[in-house]
Parts: C-alpha cells; sequence; structure tokens
C-alpha cells in the first residue's frame, strides 16, 4: 500500500479508496478490516465466504476502484491442483465407455481404439523366439528339463516334439535316447530351417577317424550311419506345420507312441482361443497309441497378460478364455487319460521358466485309431536337409548334402 508521508494533512490514498469501497459493499460489518485484493495472511481472500463467484462492477465505479476479487469454486485448492479419488474413478470409467468396450445387447461392438499393440514383437505372436534357448538355457549345452525325463520313455518308440523351435530338445533326444523316429514340428518354416542345419553341428562331435578337423569345418561332418540304420541322425525329421486344427472335422493320419509338448499351451491358446486348446489335446489323444504317453508343460496364466497386447485377434481371445492352465489336467483325465502324474519341476534362475512337467497316459484298452498312410503336401516335405526314414535314397543324399553345406 502507498501512503503518502506529505506534511500537508491530506488523508492517506490509502485510506481513501479502503472508505470508498466499504461504502458500496453490501457485509460492511463482516469486511471491517478487509482490504480488496487480500492481506497478507490471506492474499488470494478465499476465507471471505460472502464474496460472489465473479465480478460485476458496481454503478458507480471508477477506474480508481480496486475490483473485487474472484473467488475459485474449491476454496482449498485454487489451482485445481487436487483430485478427490472419486473424480479419477469418474474419468477413469468414461475413458472405458467412451472405447466401446461395453455395448448395449444386440448392438455391434466397436473397435478397440485406446489399445496400443506392440507391432515390433508381431512376428514372435506364436513363441517363435530364435533365441528362445540362449536366454533359457545360457551357458548350458543340455536342457535341464531332460533331467526329469528317463530314457526308457523314448527307446525304440515314434516321438513327436510340437514347437521344436531350433531343434536342441528334439536332437538331443534323437541322439542320447535312441528312438525309433521322432518329428519336429513348428509353425515357423526359418526356425525349422535352423535346425536342420544344427544337425550338421551334433554330428561333428562324433570322432572322427583319419581326416584333419580342419575337413569337418570346412565340409561338414566327415561320415553318416547307413541309410537304413535307425540311429542318429537318421532318426529325426523337422517339419514346417501347424498342428492345430482349424476346426473340428479333423483326421488323424499318424500316430505317435510318445507327445512331447512344451511350453507350447499358451501360444496355442491366445492365438486360438479356448476352442484351439481344446482340439489341440483332442488331437493329441488320437494321435496316442494305446499305452503312448503325454509329455506337457503349459505356462503360467500369470504370464499370459505379459503377451496380450501382440495382435488384436491375441488381445480379443484373451479376454475370453475360459478354461485356465491349472485346469488341463482335469480336462485331460476327462477325455481318457490315466496316471496323471508330475515329474518334477525343473528350477530356473527365473521364477516364470520353474514350470511342472506333467506326464500322462493313454490307457491300453482305448480304441486305435488306423493309420492312414497319406501323402503330406509338397509344402510340408522335409526338405533335402532332412532325412527320411525307410527310404534309403533320401538318407544318402540327406547325409552328403549336409557335409556339403
Amino acid at each position: 500500500a502507498v501512503v503518502s508521508t506529505q506534511s500537508t494533512g491530506k488523508k492517506s490514498l490509502y485510506t481513501k479508496k479502503r472508505k470508498r469501497l466499504s461504502s458500496n459493499t453490501v457485509h460492511s460489518e463482516k469486511q471491517k478490516g478487509f482490504v480488496p485484493g487480500g492481506d497478507a495472511t490471506d492474499p488470494l481472500n478465499l476465507k471471505d465466504p460472502d464474496l460472489s463467484l465473479s465480478y460485476t462492477p458496481s454503478p458507480d465505479h471508477k477506474n480508481n476502484e480496486l475490483p473485487n476479487p474472484i473467488v475459485y469454486v474449491d476454496k482449498s485448492d485454487p489451482l485445481c491442483l487436487k483430485r478427490s479419488p472419486k473424480r479419477k474413478r469418474e474419468r477413469k470409467n468414461s475413458r472405458h465407455k467412451s472405447s466401446g468396450s461395453t455395448f448395449e445387447p444386440g448392438q455391434q461392438p466397436q473397435p478397440v481404439t485406446m489399445v496400443k499393440f506392440n507391432e515390433k514383437a508381431k512376428k514372435f505372436c506364436y513363441g517363435n523366439y530364435s533365441k528362445y534357448y540362449g536366454y533359457r538355457n545360457p551357458d548350458q549345452e543340455t536342457d535341464v528339463r531332460l533331467q526329469y525325463l528317463e530314457s526308457s520313455m523314448f527307446a525304440g518308440k515314434d516321438v513327436l516334439d510340437l514347437g521344436c523351435n531350433i531343434g536342441h530338445i528334439t536332437l538331443t533326444i534323437a541322439k542320447e535316447f535312441e528312438p525309433k523316429k521322432i518329428v519336429g514340428v513348428d509353425i515357423d518354416g526359418n526356425l525349422i530351417n535352423v535346425a536342420r542345419k544344427n544337425i550338421r553341428r551334433y554330428l561333428s562331435k562324433e570322432k572322427a577317424t583319419k581326416f584333419p578337423i580342419s575337413m569337418q569345418v570346412c565340409y561338414g561332418p566327415l561320415f553318416g550311419h547307413g541309410s537304413n540304420d535307425t540311429k542318429f541322425p537318421n532318426n529325426v525329421i523337422f517339419r514346417k506345420e501347424n498342428w492345430v486344427p482349424q476346426d473340428d472335422n479333423f483326421v488323424t493320419t499318424e500316430m505317435f507312441d510318445v507327445i512331447a509338448c512344451l511350453s507350447v499351451t499358451k501360444w496355442v491358446h491366445l492365438n486360438w482361443g479356448d476352442c484351439g486348446i481344446k482340439r489341440l489335446f483332442q488331437k493329441m489323444y488320437q494321435s496316442i497309441r494305446p499305452g503312448g504317453l503325454l509329455i506337457l508343460e503349459c505356462q503360467h496364466w500369470k504370464s499370459y497378460a505379459r503377451r496380450k497386447k501382440l495382435t488384436p485377434a491375441i488381445y480379443q481371445n484373451y479376454g475370453n478364455i475360459k478354461i485356465f492352465p491349472h485346469e488341463f489336467p482335469h480336462y485331460l483325465m476327462t477325455m481318457g487319460f490315466t496316471d496323471w502324474r508330475t515329474v518334477g519341476t525343473p528350477y530356473h534362475s527365473q521364477k516364470g521358466f520353474r514350470r511342472p512337467l506333467w506326464l500322462f497316459t493313454k490307457p491300453q484298452d482305448s480304441p486305435a485309431v488306423e493309420e492312414e498312410i497319406i501323402s503330406p503336401p509338397s509344402s510340408l516335405l522335409p526338405s533335402q536337409n532332412s532325412t527320411v526314414e525307410g527310404s534309403s535314397q533320401s538318407s544318402e543324399i540327406s547325409v552328403s548334402d549336409l557335409s556339403s553345406q
């Protein structure tokens, strides 16, 4: 406040303005001692409850008068810096309603616009990670899950490995456990090509007779078993195929004694929903001979949420899932499997990889499905890098081609 210090006896400008404003104020008694514009303790004039919310100039308003201060709706938060939890919930609910997640009966649902999908990771929507074994088994040559499986489960039997990736487990079983035949199936053709090339790397571990090591480095493995032999590498086949039936009218054309399905169910569940996972289990049951085994490793339900935004189809299937991984054993038992037991839970430094290995047995008295010999389409035939059991010409070509690469 500017106060005149002249000795002329005139009243100060401060006193004149105060009198002039107090005469035009209705609540003069309550505003006694009040200075328009606030004071030292209340600069925004928030303590007076009787002031109007907007400023209306009086008829005798003059240019030198100070206007009445504007009072905000929330006097305790004039700058609206605080929000009540109730208001936050209302805003959150309004966003959900506007996104089209809820709609009236009979009304077509609107496409979800608030969800941002991961375009970079879209190519891995089937779990077809090329470096999966790199972070699953760091600095380990053999997968720790094989320590819980006995060699008698595979010796001399026909085995199917679903979701074989680049074939590390498939090749280890083919070489160490000596099955009659093992087929590695994956939906990604690039991974199948890498798996076929890995046959040469597993063969290079065999001991050479009289040739120097440089021959193996330049020309690949130096020898292979006979074409009619069921030993490695003639007992392994890699095939690109989507093994999940697209409808209920599927036909089983190939039978196995053992089917291994390790860390695959989550990707089938997310891409094809409950119908896809049920069809997969039904096809596995029909493809196993009586007395055969199913080795199943399922991902935990918590891991589903981290991959639900890969594609719009996965996001929609994730919201419609009704059967959960911990219910899979009960569903398989109602289908006809018996002797369900947990083989073990391999330890891993990451908790997400600590998944139990389940073993299901198909009863001996179950009706067997007749095997139909049907030639697969040309797109599913293995290339010259893979071997075909029972064909001496193809086996010899495959080993020689691997040696020449």
